[in-house]
C-alpha cells in the first residue's frame, strides 16, 4: 500500500524512540550521496534516539548511530 500524503512527515516531527521508513530526501545531490553512504536512503528504517528543537538528531540506522543536523533532518521525509 502506498503511503498517503497525510502520513508523510519530516524526520524532525518524529517522537524519540519512534521508528519510521524514509520515503523522500529533498537534498542536493552531494548531501544525498553522503547520507546514502551512511545508510540514510529511501526505504531505510530509522529510529530517533535523541531530538531537540533546532538541535542535531541522533538516529539509529541498523547497528549504526548517525548525527544529522536539524536543517537536514527537516528535508528527510518518513512514514
Amino acid at each position: 500500500m502506498k503511503p498517503s500524503m497525510s502520513q508523510i512527515r519530516p524526520l524532525t516531527q518524529l517522537e524519540v524512540m519512534t521508528e519510521a521508513t524514509i520515503v523522500r530526501l529533498k537534498l542536493d545531490a552531494q548531501e544525498q550521496t553522503r547520507l546514502t553512504q551512511l545508510g540514510l536512503y529511501c526505504g531505510a528504517t530509522v529510529k530517533v534516539l535523541q531530538s531537540a528543537r533546532n538541535a542535531p538528531l541522533l538516529l539509529a540506522v541498523g547497528d549504526s548511530r548517525i548525527g544529522v543536523n536539524y536543517q537536514t533532518a527537516q528535508k528527510i521525509y518518513v512514514v
